[in-house]
């Protein structure tokens, strides 16, 4: 994909970030790079030039890291789930879990990208002890358990019903598919002190769990996602710089490493890497 084809926009006549109760949704404007060739040690050489420059090239921008973010990355743990014959996956879609084993717990539905770059995220957030469950192991029976009664659930809208909606794949026949484990080394970029982009490199194995435990593999598959911040306030998001912060980050990015922006999401290529699913 040249640079000229990235066209980025914002989410038109829609919030960003909406949350009622327990279901969240995010209209995500990213933009991801593969990354799996390049080293972390050259990836924070170009990020140093970026800190240096970034404000010459967008006025007012500034590239900020939170401390420690180099050495002690969080792990995220992501259970992708889909049918048994992957229907999900060749949509572009996804459905899956994310935790963290201090700070959360979710599932998760995508839609595939729109041609602008932006992905509709519904999301269900645990809490109690369906939270501390998936946090402890989350590929678990007990783990799964909760996720296929959420799957069952009829009395509101969560990922599974949007799943439905948008793909009519049948939400209760979803099965764990792969084991995605993933440090994010984070920075954000700010625009006059105010919030525009939470980026991150990803450094993510991963497994098949339709295997027996004993003939899983471990790949690694790495990307950098360069996203617009989640809480971002209405007024920012409106700024035409927070979209030509996105493309001056990638087109540097993919002329640096001779690298390019993928459409397929880490799910598509986890199995990919793995050898799952092929059509």
């Amino acid at each position: 994909m040249g640079f000229h084809m990235i066209s980025p926009k914002m989410p038109q006549n829609e919030s960003v970030y909406s949350r009622s109760g327990d279901s969240v949704v995010f209209n995500q404007l990213a933009l991801k790079i593969e990354m799996d060739e390049v080293s972390n040690e050259d990836y924070y050489r170009w990020l140093d030039d970026m800190i240096a420059t970034i404000g010459e090239r967008v006025p007012g921008a500034k590239i900020v890291e939170k401390e420690g973010a180099r050495q002690t990355p969080p792990l995220n743990t992501a259970i992708y789930y889909d049918t048994e014959d992957f229907r999900i996956l060749h949509t572009g879609a996804l459905l899956r879990t994310s935790c963290n084993k201090i700070t959360h717990a979710f599932c998760a539905f995508k839609a595939a990208q729109d041609e602008n770059h932006v992905r509709r995220d519904h999301r269900h957030v645990f809490d109690g002890e369906e939270k501390a469950t998936i946090q402890a192991a989350p590929s678990s029976p007990e783990a799964v358990a909760v996720v296929q009664r959420l799957m069952a659930r009829t009395d509101i809208q969560h990922p599974g019903t949007f799943l439905e909606e948008s793909y009519g794949i049948p939400r209760t026949e979803l099965i764990p598919t792969v084991k995605l484990d993933d440090l994010r080394y984070t920075f954000f970029v700010w625009l006059d002190k105010r919030d525009a982009l939470r980026c991150s490199i990803d450094r993510a194995t991963v497994s098949n769990l339709r295997l027996p435990e004993a003939e899983r593999v471990e790949r690694p598959v790495s990307e950098v996602e360069l996203a617009i911040y989640p809480r971002i306030e209405p007024e920012i998001a409106q700024d035409p710089r927070v979209v030509e912060l996105i493309k001056v980050l990638s087109e540097d990015l993919c002329a640096r490493f001779d690298t390019r922006v993928t459409s397929d999401i880490k799910y598509q290529r986890s199995a990919t890497a793995l050898g799952m699913g092929g059509r």
